[in-house]
Formats: C-alpha cells, structure tokens, sequence
C-alpha cells in the first residue's frame, strides 16, 4: 500500500499558504524542542568558507579574502562532535543554480551528528523529526533490490564497478562517465520516480556514488549504510553512518572529486583522538519539509524577504 504523498487541504496548509512565516517558525519550534529534549545541542559553524567543496556548487565571496558560502554545513559540524555528542545546526546554504520551483539559491538546512550511535538510532531519528511534519508512514524501497532486478548487479556481492558498466551498457551511456555520475543517473531515472505520489526512505545505496562519507556495511562488498528521503518525487533528507576506514573514505572522496580541506581537516582530528571514530549524521531541507508536508509545489513560499 503506497502512502499518499500530498495531504488534503487542512488547517495547517491554509496557515501554510496563508501564513507562511507562522508555519515555518512553529515548524522550527518544533525542530528544535525535539532535539534539544534528547540532549542535542545547538551549534553555529562558519557559513563564509575558505575552501570549495569541489563540486562547483559553492558561490565565491570576498570577506577581507576570497572564500565561499557554504553549499552544505557538513564537515564543519562535525568537527563539533569533540565538544559535545550530539549536535545540531540550522542555518543557510548557497547554491549558485537555476532557481525553480524546488532549487534556490539559498535555503535552509537542518542537519546534525550523534557520535557512538548506530544506523537504527538515525532511521529513527529521521522519522521523528520528519513526522513533526509529516506524520504518514515511510515505508523502505531498497535501492540495491532495485538495481539488482534492474541491471542484473548483486551488490551484496558485486563491486560497484560492476554496476557501472552494466548502466553504461543498458543506457548507452559512454564507458569513461566517472562512476559516480552513472550511479546517480541510474538511480534518479530508474527508483526516484517510484517515490511520485508516494513517500518513503529510500535505503541500500550503492557504494561508488555521490556520497563518499557513508560506510560500507558489513556482509557486503558494495551497499553502503545510507538513505534519503522522498515525499511525492522530492528530496527532503538524507542520512548515513560515517565510513571508520578513513584509507577508504580518502579513495573513494577523492576519485569523486570531493575530498577537501574540510574532509581532511575532519579526519585529522580523529587521528589526533579529538573526534570520536563513530558517528552518524542526518541533512533535512526546511523548506522542502514544509513544502511536501502541505503539498505547496512553490519553494519560495517558505523564502521570506525575497526582494532583498
């Protein structure tokens, strides 16, 4: 049984269209009551950033120096797992591209780091955090399950190189398109569409992606302890347990082009014994949230003071 994905006309999404700084604020509220009641706390890092995230998706800014605003908060937070073992921050991101109905150039993220917990603590986490929103079932479409009946790749048992050629061959795609990029594009043609008119986690991803962080789980040679979110075709979070082997999370950054000052200045505090080795970390759009929790297909709904 899918879950409907856009809910009828209610209360809260006439304050929604109505009033949309009141539904976001108390949305916030809400957000930070929930973490702070289980014993996270409240950090700010950097939003102007002195290296690029290597992905092209950081806008340049001058603050005395050249620098970037920040495409994502990652790294930087965690580094804040050696002052507390819970953390969390709510703050701007900047993206220089096409603005549309659900892409800004600045938008809101949530996201936070637990350290020593397991990936069982994080699913249940983003649930309770999304049901302060969205309170329908999530049920799991498992992305390797998907992949394997798909393209004819086990990635229990398969290497993500496998996967690669077997979606070069079945969607014509050039053999030297990096790994990452034809993993990304099987997935977002063949299992994100599953998602429209529906809502679920999206679970089992394939290790040789867009997400170098997440550790490769034990059993397999090629699933990785990471998930999203989907409500009705749309992103909203992400979540993954961080990779131990930092020998294999330096590889696998840096064949995708995204290992980076911040990456490492991360890894150096684990190796000095600053940071813990375990962790989990979870990503959530605010806006996004607020848009697929009232079925409001308009993200600058959520954006306030525009013409500034």
């Amino acid at each position: 049984m899918t879950t409907p994905a856009t809910p009828p006309a209610t209360a809260e999404h006439t304050i929604a269209l109505t009033d949309p700084i009141r539904y976001t604020s108390d949305l916030l509220r809400k957000i930070r009551n929930y973490l702070h009641d289980n014993g996270f706390v409240e950090v700010v890092t950097p939003v102007f950033r002195q290296a690029d995230d290597l992905t092209g998706k950081r806008a340049t800014a001058v603050l005395g120096a050249g620098g970037f605003l920040r495409s994502m908060i990652g790294p930087a937070l965690r580094y804040n797992l050696q002052y507390a073992p819970r953390i969390f921050e709510i703050g701007p991101c900047f993206r220089p591209e096409r603005p549309d109905a659900t892409h800004s150039r600045e938008f809101t993220m949530l996201d936070l780091y637990a350290a020593n917990e397991d990936f069982a603590f994080l699913y249940e986490l983003a649930e309770d955090l999304i049901a302060l929103a969205y309170p329908k079932p999530l049920p799991h479409i498992s992305v390797a399950e998907h992949l394997n009946r798909d393209f004819g790749v086990d990635l229990t048992r398969h290497s993500p190189q496998n996967l690669a050629d077997a979606i070069a061959r079945r969607l014509a795609l050039p053999a030297t398109t990096p790994m990452h990029e034809l993993i990304d594009t099987a997935i977002a043609t063949h299992i994100e569409p599953l998602t429209r008119g529906t809502a679920a986690f999206l679970v089992d991803y394939p290790l040789g992606g867009n997400e170098p962080c997440a550790r490769r789980r034990d059993g397999t040679t090629a699933i990785i302890d990471r998930f999203e979110v989907f409500i009705d075709g749309l992103e909203v979070a992400h979540g993954y347990r961080d990779e131990t082997d930092h020998d294999a999370f330096i590889e696998r950054a840096t064949t995708a082009g995204l290992y980076n000052r911040e990456q490492a200045l991360v890894l150096d505090a684990i190796t000095a014994g600053d940071l813990p080795t375990r962790s989990v970390g979870l990503g959530i759009g605010i806006e996004r949230l607020c848009m697929a929790a009232t079925g409001i297909d308009e993200i600058r709904t959520f954006q306030q003071s525009r013409c500034f």
